[in-house]
């Protein structure tokens, strides 16, 4: 279930520029734990019952513990299945016999929806100490349990079922608070810069809009924002600074589409989540709407960019492992994935040697 040996990484000229010098080499991170912690037999540790996976990794979604979560959506039988609304692909919400509830993300035609990539960003998450993205395991589910509530969707055509008439996909736990869009008010991109400016044309969109914007506009001179609003909450600059740097390193283009209906809170007015990571990991290294965002952060969390800095990708990769359907990343994602960790790091840096590491890692 392993991935074979990735291969070294090639060089490539950024897409941002910097005019900082090449900052120094980094004081060595601590050890991280061992790959083992967290596991045990106790009674939170999954199903006792000797079940096909037993999760045991520890982490937490706020105040939700993975272990049992992840060991139910793995194991426990199917009880009851609908059809899932929004959005382009065809998902299934699912309710498992011991109550717990699951979205089911399958395999299929639709390059927009890359189940093994909602597994990814789990795992990556969960690496980097961030808690956001909501526990989930790879499953193999039963055509015949699913069918029915397809009803003969156009979409069907599009599903990749098995010879053993199974459907492998990433079951994502349906998060029992009601989750709610962040509205963000005209001005919010000053939240997150030291200089107070935004571009004419706004990289947090759509990227085909974005496009079609920039090919379009008259001017391209950044503007400034004045009179910035006060966020709703004291950690809302961080938590976004945290989203456009973890969609950085995923990769995911999908963020910003569609009236931000990924960019939801776990309740109103609650802690940000990371929803719908299903865009994620395309081959290639960079793209260039995602160096435009990032080109957006001048201010971060400390912790996030020591957790970044510190990343061991072969660690993650290890992570990824545990999961019944791994490998979800292959040696050439995760090379990638380690470039673009390499880029924003530097990025990073090049801020620090123009406005201060305080200014920087202002949260």
């Amino acid at each position: 279930m392993g991935c074979e040996a990735r291969p070294p990484l090639t060089s490539g000229a950024p897409l941002l520029k910097t005019s900082a010098p090449a900052a120094p080499e980094p004081p060595p991170a601590p050890p991280p734990p061992p790959l083992d912690a967290g596991f045990d037999a106790g009674p939170d540790a999954g199903h006792d019952a000797g079940p096909p996976y037993r999760l045991g990794r520890t982490g937490r979604f706020f105040g939700h513990r993975d272990r049992p979560i992840r060991n139910a959506l793995a194991n426990a039988p199917v009880a009851e299945v609908t059809r899932g609304h929004g959005g382009r692909s065809l998902s299934f919400r699912i309710t498992l016999e011991d109550g717990t509830e699951g979205y089911f993300k399958p395999e299929q035609a639709f390059n927009g929806m890359r189940w093994s990539s909602e597994i990814a960003a789990f795992h990556l998450d969960r690496e980097l100490g961030l808690g956001r993205v909501a526990p989930c395991v790879a499953r193999r589910v039963a055509w015949a349990d699913l069918e029915a509530a397809a009803g003969g969707d156009a979409r069907e055509d599009e599903l990749a079922v098995g010879e053993d008439g199974t459907l492998r996909g990433a079951f994502v736990w349906w998060v029992p608070e009601r989750l709610r869009p962040l509205p963000l008010p005209d001005g919010w991109e000053a939240w997150l810069r030291i200089d107070a400016t935004r571009p004419a044309v706004s990289p947090f969109q759509r990227p085909g809009a974005y496009r079609t914007a920039l090919a379009a506009a008259t001017e391209g001179a950044r503007q400034p924002i004045e009179d910035p609003p006060t966020p709703d909450r004291p950690e809302r600059p961080a938590e976004l600074s945290d989203v456009i740097v973890f969609d950085y390193l995923t990769q995911n283009t999908d963020r910003w589409g569609g009236n931000n209906t990924n960019l939801r809170t776990v309740g109103e007015g609650g802690e940000l989540m990371f929803l719908d990571n299903a865009a994620g990991f395309v081959l290639g290294r960079r793209v260039p709407i995602m160096d435009q965002r990032l080109a957006e952060v001048q201010r971060f969390r400390r912790r996030t960019v020591a957790a970044v800095r510190a990343l061991d990708v072969d660690r993650l990769q290890s992570r990824l492992e545990d999961d019944p359907l791994a490998p979800a990343l292959d040696p050439r994602q995760l090379a990638h994935l380690e470039a673009r960790r390499d880029f924003l790091v530097a990025y990073v840096d090049g801020l620090v040697e123009r406005y201060g590491e305080d200014e920087v890692l202002a949260y």
